[in-house]
């Protein structure tokens, strides 16, 4: 089961992250450390949707995100 829902983005440290409701995280039995799929829709900006590709790694060409420290989430 899918859930959809408007969030907006915050400052978390260096980066941008969202908050999921907990109620969302309760009905899908999320945990900390849980791996969750995010999908972000392409718009009619071009420049936008390159944006977001270089962000999330997404080119095949850009090598994976690793985390620096492995003690967080």
């Amino acid at each position: 089961m899918s859930e959809v829902f408007k969030a907006k983005l915050r400052k978390i440290g260096n980066s941008l992250g969202i908050i999921v409701p907990a109620s969302i995280i309760d009905s899908l039995n999320f945990h900390k450390g849980d791996v969750v799929n995010v999908v972000i829709p392409s718009s009619k900006n071009i420049k936008r949707n390159k944006l977001l590709l270089d962000l999330v790694g997404i080119d095949k060409n850009k090598t994976p995100f690793k985390r620096e420290k492995m003690d967080r989430y």
